[in-house]
């Protein structure tokens, strides 16, 4: 009997996006003509720290919020500029990421796609009054899609967004899963609209 090395158990969410995101892209036969210039997204989102290499027991459960603002190039292409805030027992995590996105348009949806790297600003708040708070500032790298549903001309619901983060900070990677859902307001347009 042979046993997996560690390594390769911490890869298999990233193989389950990638098969995800392989799925979405069959998806996309019905594209719609239209879409907007710019879209804001904001919400709640969860994350599960790898905080063991950094010498904690086990992962932590963060809460926060996660933003992100979409220049839409055409109907398929994008630029994003996202942030991310969670806050755990005596630990933060801020990541700040820009990348390009594909989404595929549906008639009242849509799936995407993107990349994502910049920075991750980890500080763990220790209480006693003799220790100072560490603060480390690394490389940040993440991937992923989600699904926003089109609520009306303006505003989509985002029922999911689900990214792979793996951030470098105090000299150790760590791979971090991270879950989203929220509001998205559209401005502006794109392509062509539909005859009424």
């Amino acid at each position: 009997m042979t046993i997996a090395p560690a390594g390769l158990a911490r890869i298999k969410p990233v193989l389950v996006l990638i098969f995800f995101a392989l799925i979405l892209l069959s998806a996309s036969l019905a594209l719609a003509q239209e879409g907007s210039r710019i879209d804001v997204f904001g919400g709640y989102s969860y994350e599960r720290f790898d905080a063991r290499p950094i010498g904690y027991a086990s992962d932590i459960n963060m809460n926060g919020w996660n933003a992100a603002v979409t220049g839409n190039i055409n109907l398929k292409w994008a630029v994003t500029l996202d942030g991310s805030g969670h806050y755990g027992r005596e630990l933060t995590n801020y990541n700040y990421l820009i990348g390009p996105q594909y989404s595929f348009r549906r008639d009242k949806s849509r799936f995407f796609v993107h990349g994502l790297f910049g920075k991750a600003d980890n500080e763990v708040n220790v209480t006693a009054k003799s220790l100072n708070d560490f603060k480390s500032v690394g490389r940040s790298l993440g991937g992923g899609g989600g699904f926003d549903y089109d609520w009306s001309p303006r505003f989509s619901i985002r029922v999911f967004q689900a990214d792979f983060m793996h951030t470098d900070t105090y000299s150790k990677g760590q791979n971090n899963i991270r879950v989203s859902a929220g509001l998205v307001v559209h401005f502006g347009h794109i392509g062509h609209r539909r005859k009424l």
